[in-house]
């Protein structure tokens, strides 16, 4: 598997699990509950994720690939510190506000991911 296929795929998933964990963030403020242990696993995988999405494509970078459109390295930084800066922002928080939020926020970073993905090629 090259490293391009890598990112490609990372890119993918990163997208699907996002979508899930925003769907989650969503139920959860309807249901009127607050942030779970499970919902701060499923963030915790989300951002590791995208932080390995990031580690390839800066190894990608390195090598001389770039994408199509500088823009792309844009939407890799703000998708990687999107959750930890609410995090540090809310101090934690875990009520069902903060549900609402993340969930809003993994709905913005699948967004953020499709046009990612538009600009790489």
């Amino acid at each position: 598997m090259t490293l391009t296929l890598a990112h490609a795929q990372l890119g993918t998933a990163m997208l699907l699990f996002l979508s899930a964990a925003g769907v989650w963030g969503l139920a959860s403020f309807f249901l009127r509950r607050g942030i779970t242990g499970n919902y701060w696993g499923i963030l915790a995988v989300g951002e590791i994720l995208i932080l390995a999405q990031m580690v390839v494509g800066v190894v990608l970078w390195i090598d001389g690939a770039r994408p199509a459109r500088t823009i792309h390295v844009l939407y890799g930084i703000v998708a990687a510190i999107s959750i930890p800066g609410y995090y540090a922002y809310t101090r934690g928080q875990d009520d069902r506000r903060a549900s609402l939020t993340y969930g809003l926020i993994c709905l913005f970073l699948v967004g953020i991911s499709i046009r990612a993905i538009g600009t790489a090629t």
